[in-house]
């Protein structure tokens, strides 16, 4: 089980593009526990209900403000991903009304038509830990518009910042960069499979990082820049089409505990599957 939460200063169109890809993603991927199910799925809902409250009420962006908006996209309710969210839903009324009538679940109740079960300790086997610069073993699947490709992922090295590269970030509260620093995260994506041409997948939102102790670092997401991004260092471009066999690499900011080395970087396959995860030298 894991909680993904991405911080920084949005914009009104920034904010609502993030919230819905992160709101759709859980509609699908984020029921497949039992506590996610009853207890911390509806509740990440309604929490991101009250974000989107918030962002509605900030002002359209500036024209011509640096920094490229990221796009949107269709409204949650014309995302075929939430309308997986009815499964679970059904599934788990069902076996309440079987609890009900039947006074208990009877341990024959699966001895004919084979299994019925989902069983999400399957999902949540431990993966192999790779090295930076292996793609993942397996395609990933992400989701935009409606299209699902299918993606190897292939974090290929970290270049750290220095704690003061923080003092750059319009932030009223910055005491809280206090003992940070940034880590830019280099990833190569690669469409082999699934829907094709895909426009704009959102990959960046599922890489992560630990640092020593498994202390999760927090994805940083930029309105404009800073002068100590690296020469190389390139967002990723939300607004690409991309064809069967495409490839790009992007990098991206994280801030993580100074004077902690950066272990690993991981990349989320939602809440009922453990992440991937490659080991930084």
């Amino acid at each position: 089980m894991r909680f993904l939460k991405l911080d920084g200063p949005f914009c009104r169109t920034c904010g609502t593009a993030v919230l819905r890809d992160m709101t759709a993603k859980t509609m699908w991927q984020g029921w497949w526990s039992p506590i996610s199910l009853v207890i911390i799925t509806p509740f990440t809902l309604i929490w991101n209900a009250v974000v989107n409250a918030k962002l509605k009420k900030l002002a359209p962006p500036v024209p011509g403000q640096p920094g490229q908006q990221l796009d949107p996209g269709k409204p949650l309710l014309q995302r075929p991903a939430i309308y997986l969210a009815l499964i679970p839903i059904i599934w788990f009324t069902l076996l309440i009304i079987q609890i009900v009538t039947d006074g208990g679940l009877s341990s024959s109740s699966g001895s004919s038509g084979g299994d019925t079960g989902f069983h999400a300790s399957d999902n949540n086997k431990p993966q192999k830990t790779l090295k930076l610069g292996q793609p993942s073993a397996q395609a990933q699947e992400v989701q935009r518009n409606g299209k699902t490709g299918k993606f190897t992922i292939t974090p290929q090295r970290v270049v750290m910042g220095k704690p003061s590269d923080l003092a750059e970030l319009d932030d009223k509260n910055k005491d809280k960069y206090q003992g940070k620093t940034l880590a830019w995260v280099y990833v190569n994506a690669k469409l082999v499979g699934g829907d094709a041409p895909i426009e704009g997948p959102m990959i960046g939102s599922d890489v992560g990082v630990l640092s020593e102790g498994d202390e999760p670092g927090t994805g940083l997401i930029l309105i404009g820049d800073l002068s100590s991004r690296p020469a190389d260092c390139k967002e990723e471009d939300t607004t690409a089409t991309w064809q069967k066999g495409d490839e790009h690499s992007f990098c991206r900011p994280f801030i993580v505990p100074d004077g902690k080395k950066l272990t690993t970087v991981t990349y989320s396959r939602g809440f009922s599957a453990a992440p991937l995860k490659w080991t930084v030298d």
